[in-house]
């Protein structure tokens, strides 16, 4: 009997679920709220060969020309900006070196404590990140950075996160993580 039922309820909810998500596929809109400017979906920087999808609302585009790929948070009150820059292809692809240099990197500068990193399995393929903290002009920051082959597969892409050091570090790394979701190649 309850076999019969569930047969019964299955074309009722294949069709509730499919007229759900046909609704939600209609086209996208790039009108803002009023009193917004428009947010681009999409962002391309041909130089590094980089196109990113979506970014995370907390940032927007402060930098995008030549290699220059910067985001700002959106919050001054929170700050923080994250850089994205593809490494020459004569820099090779160790990203456990790269993560080694950053740990002497953050080590050797002023109050420099390095806190760790971890592999991680991202769209791009393994990826690591690395995170420490230093004072840099007389203010305490935290740099996160992750550590990924670029989409074309021919070199390193780091990203780059320095913001006022606080309590917030697994907020922030998160944030960065989201960030890396969005990139994808030319």
């Amino acid at each position: 009997m309850r076999s019969r039922q569930i047969r019964r309820l299955a074309p009722a909810t294949i069709t509730t679920l499919l007229a759900m998500t046909l609704g939600g596929c209609g086209a996208p809109t790039d009108t803002a709220p009023a009193g917004e400017a428009a947010r681009p979906s999409t962002v391309e920087n041909p130089v590094l060969r980089l196109r990113m999808v979506d970014v995370p609302a907390e940032f927007e585009v402060t930098a995008n020309q030549d290699r220059d790929l910067v985001l700002g948070h959106t919050d001054p009150a929170v700050g923080g900006s994250i850089v994205i820059d593809a490494l020459s292809p004569d820099d090779g692809q160790n990203l456990v070196s790269a993560v080694a240099f950053h740990q002497a990197f953050i080590e050797n500068q002023e109050d420099g404590d390095y806190q760790g990193g971890q592999e991680l399995v991202s769209p791009l393929g393994t990826a690591f990140y690395s995170r420490g903290r230093f004072t840099l002009d007389g203010e305490a920051v935290e740099e996160a950075k992750i550590f990924s082959l670029h989409p074309d597969g021919d070199r390193i892409l780091t990203l780059r996160y320095r913001y006022p050091a606080g309590v917030d570090s697994s907020v922030r790394v998160q944030q960065l993580f989201d960030v890396l979701g969005t990139i994808e190649g030319l």
